[in-house]
Order: C-alpha cells, then structure tokens, then sequence
C-alpha cells in the first residue's frame, strides 16, 4: 500500500518511513504542502495521505484543499498528524474530508492502527 508522509521534520518522516515499511507500506515524502502536490501528480497510486499542518511554503490545509481538485485524490484518506488542538481546526479538516487526527508526538503502533482503519475502509 503506498502512503504519501507529508511533514517538515526530517526525523519525523524518516521515523515514519522506517517504521511503516517494516509493516508493507511503501512511503512517499514531501516536506511541504507544495512539494507534496508534486508527488501526488507523479504517482497517482498513493491511497493515503499522512499529513502535518504547520509546514512553510504551504499548510497541510491549504496542501489538502488543493489535493481535493485532483481527480485521483478527491476521496483519498487522509490523516492529520500534528501538535494543534484547536477545534477549529478539526473542524475545518473534517469538512476537507480528513477521516483521522492524531496529536503529536505520536506513537508509531497506534498510527499503524489508525492506518489499518482507513485501509478497511478503502
């Protein structure tokens, strides 16, 4: 199953990375909402996206509001991983199509968990 990992923090998308392809997941990186769209655009078979919301250059919401106009992704699951807790936000995220969010720091196990969720309902 290919994931696109959405995240400023080099550590954050290696630990990712290193992590879910132990468990079959082969992982695409961006490091900003704007490099993110690149690789949606170049791989169109990714089925989940793991995003963060604060990043330069553009947001994960502005990043998910833009991948929403992209045919292949306008369904596409996707997982917020960030430090905010504003309801606001979720909210926001919700109405974007956002089908889970986790609050850093996450643990890997629980994000798997999270991640099998959403493959079930593909």
């Amino acid at each position: 199953m290919k994931i696109l990992v959405v995240d400023d923090s080099e550590t954050v998308r290696i630990s990712f990375k290193n992590f879910l392809e132990g468990h079959d997941f082969k992982i695409y990186e961006a490091d900003s909402g704007l490099s993110a769209l690149e690789v949606l655009k170049n791989n169109n078979e990714i089925k989940i996206i793991v995003s963060d919301l604060n990043m330069p250059e553009m947001d994960g919401m502005e990043f998910i509001e833009r991948a929403r106009k992209i045919k292949e992704f306008t369904d596409t699951p996707v997982l917020i991983c960030t430090t905010e807790v504003c309801e606001n936000l979720k909210m926001r995220a919700k109405d974007l199509g956002v089908r889970a969010w986790m609050q850093k720091p996450v643990k890997l196990p629980k994000i798997l968990g999270v991640l099998n969720m959403l493959l079930e309902k593909l």
